[in-house]
Parts: C-alpha cells; sequence; structure tokens
C-alpha cells in the first residue's frame, strides 16, 4: 500500500474512532449521511460503507441538517450514525442528534464548535478532502488500495491536494499519470483531471437519484459505468452560464457579485470554481434564486479572503441562514427577504 500523509487533526482522536468502529455489531441498525453536492460526498461515502455495509445511505445538502432528519432517522430505529463530508454551524442539530444514536462525524470543513462529547466522535482535519480523511482512517481496519484513484480524484475536485502530495505523487504514478501539484498542472494531469471531472457532472445529472453514482463506482481505476455519457448535457449548461457570467458581472470590492441563473442542473459550486480559478486575486459571490431562500457559493483561489467568516458577517443577524465552507471555498443560504440587505452589505464591503 502506498504510504499516507498523516493528517493532523484539529478535533477528535483516532483512538475514539477505532472505538467506536469496533463496537459496531450486527444488532446496529447504521445511518451513514454524507454530502450529496459534490464528488468528496460520494467518494466518502464509497469509502466508509466499504467497511461499515450501513442499512441506510442518505446523501443530503447542508441545509437538509435539520430537524426533519432527524425525524427520519427516528423513524427507521437506527442504532448508529456516521457522518462524512458534512460541516455545521447548528450545535442545536448535533445535540439534538446525539439524544437518537451515538454519532462518528468525519469531516474536513472549518468548524466554530468541537462536537465531540460522550456520544460523538467528531474528527476533523484541514487542508484534506473528507475522503481522503475516512480512506486513513478505514485503511487501519482493512486495505482500500483499490479505491486509491478515487480518493485521488475527490482531492482533486475538492481543490484539497496540498497536505498530501506525497500520497498524490505515488498514486498518479500507479496509474501512468504525473501529480503537477497547481490547479494548472493538475488540470494538464489529464487521466485524472478527466475522470474526476466526468464523475463530478454525473452527480449533477443524477442529483435526484445520487445512490445512481455511488453504486456505478467501482474498483478498477475509471471504472465508472456509464456515467460519462450523461455528462455532455451538463457540459453545456456550464459553458453557457460561464459566458453569461463575463456578460452579468457587477464588481464588488475586489471581486465580483452575479446571480446565476440555472436551468436544467444545479451547477453553481462547479461554474464557482470555474470562473474563479481564471482571476485567483478576487473574491467571487454568486448567489442562486431557490424561491424562499438564496444560495451562495463563494470562491477565492489565493486564500487571502477567509470566506466562510466574510459570509458570516454577510448574514449576520439574518434569521434561519448559515455559512460554511473552507478559507478559499464557501456557502451558505438565506430567506429571500433579506435579499436587498445582502446586497447592501456586498457593497459595503
Amino acid at each position: 500500500m502506498i504510504p499516507l500523509d498523516i493528517p493532523q487533526f484539529q478535533a477528535g482522536s483516532e483512538k475514539r474512532f477505532a472505538n467506536f468502529i469496533s463496537s459496531l455489531d450486527k444488532k446496529d441498525k447504521i445511518a451513514l449521511i454524507s454530502h450529496g453536492a459534490d464528488l468528496d460526498g460520494i467518494a466518502s461515502a464509497k469509502i466508509t460503507n466499504k467497511i461499515i455495509n450501513a442499512d441506510i445511505i442518505k446523501f443530503v445538502g447542508y441545509e437538509e441538517l435539520n430537524d426533519e432528519l432527524i425525524i427520519e432517522l427516528k423513524k427507521e430505529k437506527v442504532t448508529k450514525i456516521i457522518m462524512t463530508d458534512l460541516g455545521t454551524d447548528n450545535p442545536n442539530f448535533i445535540k439534538d442528534l446525539q439524544k437518537l444514536a451515538p454519532i462518528l462525524i468525519i469531516d474536513h470543513h472549518i468548524f466554530q464548535e468541537d462536537f465531540n462529547s460522550e456520544k460523538v466522535i467528531f474528527i476533523n482535519a484541514q487542508g484534506y478532502c473528507a475522503a481522503y480523511l475516512c480512506y486513513y482512517l478505514f485503511s487501519k481496519i482493512q486495505d482500500l488500495e483499490v479505491l486509491d484513484w478515487l480518493v485521488a480524484c475527490a482531492s482533486i475536485s475538492d481543490w484539497m491536494y496540498f497536505k498530501n502530495q506525497n500520497w498524490m505523487n505515488q498514486v498518479f504514478q500507479k496509474y501512468g499519470d504525473t501529480f503537477r501539484g497547481t490547479p494548472e498542472g493538475i488540470k494538464q494531469s489529464k487521466k485524472f483531471w478527466d475522470l474526476q471531472w466526468k464523475l463530478s457532472l454525473s452527480i449533477i445529472y443524477f442529483r435526484k437519484d445520487i445512490t445512481k453514482v455511488l453504486e456505478s463506482i467501482g474498483e478498477k481505476f475509471g471504472d465508472i459505468g456509464d456515467l460519462e455519457k450523461h455528462s455532455a448535457e451538463v457540459q453545456k449548461d456550464i459553458d453557457e452560464s460561464a459566458k453569461k457570467f463575463d456578460e452579468e458581472k457587477t464588481e464588488i470590492t475586489d471581486g465580483y457579485f452575479w446571480e446565476l441563473k440555472e436551468k436544467r442542473f444545479p451547477i453553481k459550486s462547479i461554474v464557482s470554481n470555474i470562473i474563479s480559478s481564471k482571476d485567483t486575486h478576487k473574491t467571487f459571490i454568486i448567489l442562486v434564486n431557490r424561491e424562499t431562500n438564496y444560495e451562495i457559493s463563494a470562491r477565492r483561489q489565493d486564500k487571502t479572503v477567509d470566506l466562510p467568516n466574510l459570509l458570516r458577517s454577510l448574514i449576520s443577524g439574518f434569521e434561519n441562514s448559515s455559512a460554511a465552507g473552507h478559507i478559499p471555498a464557501a456557502g451558505g443560504n438565506f430567506p429571500v427577504t433579506y435579499y436587498q440587505e445582502f446586497k447592501k452589505r456586498l457593497k459595503n464591503l
């Protein structure tokens, strides 16, 4: 097995993780909850489920970490809960969820509160994608090298390939590719770049049936079933939206603001990555209207602005709002009633 770069955990311990996994037995009804909007969440679930064989696998968005999810899990009578690639700044959700069952959380988002308690094992390390953290932890239980290519793809998709560069380099070599540890260099690594791109677009296409993507991913490099054929339709919408950004963007302090009107597919995050990579020294704030609320996508590729904190300041005092993410990439949401105030605050940055 290729030697792994060892994460420095900001929260949690490997010992508590091991104790939680060893406590699982056949009598448990295990729910695996993972982020369903990107490749990191799907890869995290793929890695985790290879070990635990969950009874329930559910993919959610950050905004779905709420009372409705708790009620659903209660009806299913789950006895253990595992969450991957899901950050939240709502401590009440975790406090209420732990009343239902013991929880293991493996995540990599910047967090405001350490959720570790008697019933919660919260493991978090910055600078790695969640799939890599799952791969690192579960590899101590079982050899998972057959899925190393998938974890590398997730690292690329999430732009989290700096702290595990030694491992990435060897994985690329294993499959006949060359690792170049810059955004421009990664795009030149055609085998891995193209594969993660096809997977990412297929997740968008099958957004209402993410298990289709999960089940289509095999163990051999590039084994993704028929997912590739659906990516062209999504690519068309992405290309059209990127062009409209150039025509419709509004300048804000040290960056740009834009309202994206999605057609058939939820392409907000992927379009944000594309347009922000063209000017890495600018801040990009993108809104999408979801009828009752606005979703925010923020990017700043040079990492000189703490985007989670920026978004929290923009929605401060807004009820039923949230913001989370990483320094160069963050997201959030707020009710439509605060739209004009949000735009006013943007102008006053």
